[in-house]
C-alpha cells in the first residue's frame, strides 16, 4: 500500500510503499523509499519501532505509524521550529 508521511524536520510529503512481512519471527511492515531503500518497523505496546538495526527517527515513526493507522495527514507531527 501507499502512505503519505511528512518528515517532520522539514514538513516535506514522502510517498512511501508498506507491506505487511515477517522478518527473524515477527510480523510488521517492511516501508521502501521510491529509491528502493527500506526497513523493517514492529507496533510494540502501542508505538511504533525499528526492527532491523536501521536507524529511524522518532518523531518519523510517529508519522508513520498515523499513516498506517490512516489517520489524517493533518494529525502527523511537524517541528515548526525548522520551517
Amino acid at each position: 500500500m501507499q502512505i503519505e508521511v511528512k518528515e517532520p524536520g522539514t514538513g516535506v510529503l514522502l510517498r512511501l510503499h508498506a507491506k505487511a512481512e515477517h522478518y527473524q519471527g515477527k510480523h510488521g511492515m517492511r516501508i521502501k523509499y521510491p529509491n528502493g531503500a527500506n526497513f523493517f518497523i514492529i507496533a510494540e505496546s502501542g508505538a511504533w519501532r525499528s526492527a532491523d538495526h536501521h536507524h529511524v527517527a522518532p518523531r518519523f515513526l510517529i508519522n508513520i505509524g498515523m499513516a498506517l493507522e490512516g489517520r489524517k495527514l493533518s494529525e502527523q507531527v511537524v517541528d515548526q521550529s525548522n520551517i
